[in-house]
């Protein structure tokens, strides 16, 4: 008899560590009959549901689901009885007391009789709603990266590539199955990449820069590219990943906006901004042995041509004029357009003084070469000022402005000709 009652002692303890196990376990524990009906819900219910268990206990999970998931979960749930099989890992959305929705993950074992009758299931539910929002937001962030037209792809630490997305496959001309190849690496870690992007987004955790990319058919491609350094819990660095705009567009525009900037339209001579941007930098760079020449070119009587003609004819002038004189002194020499008919020649430390009257003179008799428009032939003869560096100023405008003087002697003395304090 003492012997029985430390058995059944014994067998009450078993009990009660049991049940402390199950309402004190995360997910919930529960037993349904072969209807589908509660007929035991552990406390974690109301964790994660907001019922407590005696108010499931005489429904069936059905009831707490909206009515198309309770049909589609029902008819699973019937026929896994009809076949006693047991229930794996089944999602299912069910509705919290308050009607937000919770996915759980039910698994369960049929119970069966002594004939053999399913006569209900035990199992657990476990609340994976946050896991399957993170992977409803990698899944969306991954549609986003394989449809994006930018450049994407991960890296290791040592710049070995693991991935890259459509546009980016598209643009190296390699396949899925070539991402791991040396050409398609080499591509795009280039030495900006290779000595500065990948080091600073190690050091920073991030590195922002311009560079290109080398397309399969040998086209560079410009770049406005990001490198992220992604780190562990503990700090360390796991992998790299990369994403590269083309801004190919932008630089076209960047080039037409500083051509434009810088290039008068109807010529295509650099303008009065391109001088002075020009004669700075020769100023600059100009050591004292070192001399230039500024020749200030004005055409004679330009005004009678437009009067005349009409100003379409007269640009048209102005186009075949610039294109002589750029023609005469060689496509080193800088020329521009100053305004209107006037035009600059720069000789950069000519031989002597006898070199810049000489380059005058062809000049001149370039510029009397006939110019046939329009059924007329066109005679134009221009006026030359000149100025001396570094004898006649060191800065630009002083030195425009003795040219400009010079040839205004030369339009008053019968123009045609050339001028200068030498």
């Amino acid at each position: 008899m003492e012997n029985l009652s430390k058995e059944k002692a014994h067998f009450w303890t078993d009990e009660e560590r049991y049940r402390v196990l199950v309402e004190h376990v995360s997910d919930w524990i529960w037993e349904v009959d072969e209807k589908g009906i509660y007929t035991y819900a552990s406390p974690r219910i109301k964790d994660i549901l907001g019922y407590e268990p005696c108010e499931v206990i005489g429904k069936t999970p059905f009831d707490l689901m909206d009515p198309k998931e309770a049909e589609k979960i029902g008819s699973i749930f019937e026929y896994h009885v009809v076949n006693k099989l047991p229930i794996k890992s089944l999602e299912n959305i069910n509705l919290h007391r308050d009607g937000h929705e919770v996915i759980l993950e039910t698994s369960g074992s049929p119970i069966i009789d002594a004939d053999g009758n399913c006569i209900g299931y035990r199992g657990i539910d476990r609340d994976i709603t946050l896991r399957k929002q993170n992977e409803r937001r990698q899944q969306q962030l991954l549609e986003i990266i394989e449809a994006s037209p930018d450049f994407i792809a991960t890296l290791d630490t040592e710049g070995n590539s693991l991935y890259y997305n459509p546009a980016a496959r598209r643009m190296l001309g390699i396949s899925e199955e070539q991402s791991g190849s040396k050409t398609a690496k080499q591509r795009w870690v280039n030495e900006t990449i290779k000595h500065n992007g990948i080091p600073a987004a190690m050091a920073n955790g991030h590195w922002k820069g311009e560079t290109s990319i080398l397309k399969s058919d040998g086209e560079q491609v410009p770049v406005s590219q990001m490198i992220v350094a992604h780190k562990s819990d503990n700090g360390r660095i796991e992998f790299l990943s990369t994403i590269a705009h083309d801004i190919t567009e932008r630089k076209e525009l960047e080039r037409v906006i500083e051509y434009q900037a810088y290039y008068d339209a109807l010529t295509n001579l650099p303008n009065r901004r391109s001088l002075y941007k020009k004669v700075s930098e020769l100023m600059n760079g100009m050591m004292e042995h070192k001399n230039a020449a500024v020749l200030f070119i004005d055409l004679d009587n330009f005004k009678d041509f437009n009067d005349q003609f009409g100003h379409e004819t007269g640009d048209l002038i102005l186009v075949r004029t610039a294109e002589q004189i750029k023609k005469c002194v060689g496509e080193t020499t800088f020329v521009c357009r100053y305004g209107g008919d006037e035009f600059i020649v720069i000789l950069e430390n000519p031989d002597n003084v006898l070199a810049v009257k000489t380059e005058a003179e062809r000049i001149l008799d370039s510029l009397q070469q006939p110019i046939a428009l329009n059924g007329h032939t066109f005679q134009v003869t221009g006026s030359i000022g000149i100025s001396m560096y570094p004898v006649d100023g060191t800065d630009v405008a002083t030195l425009i402005n003795k040219a400009d003087h010079a040839m205004y002697e030369v339009k008053s003395d019968g123009k045609n000709n050339y001028t200068g304090n030498f």
